[in-house]
């Protein structure tokens, strides 16, 4: 005689990820030593000094918006210069078309070692060996985000159906042809978004370098910081924020109708 059993139903185990992620959380806590009392103590004195920035002084608004001009040129010509190192190296980043596996490991490290580099410290770099002004923010840009771009034009290169390479290769296309008429044209909408989002970024960062001396609108925060101007930051920091939200709506409309 045959018993019929019922597949028995899998456990909970919601409860025991839940308390090992609350171990998991009280042992970081506990070994970067973080006091939240302290952040409690501290809530007045962040109140008092946040309150310092309530009267914003556009009285120098023409002179910040030359540094704003300044500033977006700068992530202009950064992108502009990422985009051609990324054109160049990503064709050898990328499998189909390398044209070995050392070449394509170099590539692939070199996009690897520049993303790895981050733009501050780049900027220190080039300032310290070119002397304040935009040309350093310009360089730390490029250099670090060829990284990403090329990484995302390889990648991109890579997804482009086989068949593509291999037709023009039948016909006694060469490399560069393989490029120019199968990978760009198959990977348009994708570079365009790419691009348009590493400008976006790059605007960001831009003000960000400014602080290290790298010319634009971040340097002249630095020096109304510096300096306890702090009406003049508060200035300085609304136009930046409204600065990046303009791009970024106006980079996402444009990706938008890309798609």
């Amino acid at each position: 005689m045959s018993t019929n059993t019922l597949p028995s139903k899998p456990h909970n185990l919601f409860p025991v990820w839940l308390a090992v992620a609350l171990a998991l959380l009280w042992l970081i806590v506990w070994d970067l030593g973080i006091e939240f009392q302290d952040l409690l103590y501290g809530v007045e004195d962040m109140g008092e000094y946040l309150s310092r920035y309530g009267t914003p002084n556009f009285s120098n608004i023409s002179s910040y918006l030359y540094l704003l001009v300044e500033t977006l040129v700068t992530a202009f010509w950064g992108t502009a210069l990422a985009f051609i190192i990324a054109a160049f190296v990503s064709p050898y980043a990328a499998r189909p078309l390398a044209p070995n596996a050392i070449v394509y490991r170099l590539a692939r490290e070199l996009l690897n070692f520049m993303r790895a580099m981050p733009d501050l410290l780049l900027a220190l770099i080039f300032v310290s060996s070119l002397g304040l002004g935009p040309l350093p923010g310009v360089l730390a840009l490029a250099v670090h985000t060829a990284g990403f771009l090329g990484k995302f034009f390889a990648e991109n290169m890579e997804r482009v159906p086989a068949g593509k390479y291999e037709a023009l290769s039948a016909v006694g296309a060469g490399f560069t042809q393989k490029i120019v008429f199968a990978a760009w044209p198959s990977m348009l909408r994708e570079v365009v978004g790419n691009t348009l989002y590493i400008f976006d970024r790059n605007v960001r960062m831009a003000a960000v370098l400014g602080l290290v001396g790298a010319g634009g609108i971040g340097l002249e925060l630095h020096d109304a910081l510096r300096l306890f101007k702090y009406n003049q930051a508060s200035a300085l920091i609304i136009i930046i924020l409204i600065t990046i939200v303009v791009i970024d709506n106006l980079s996402s409309w444009i990706r938008k109708v890309l798609n």
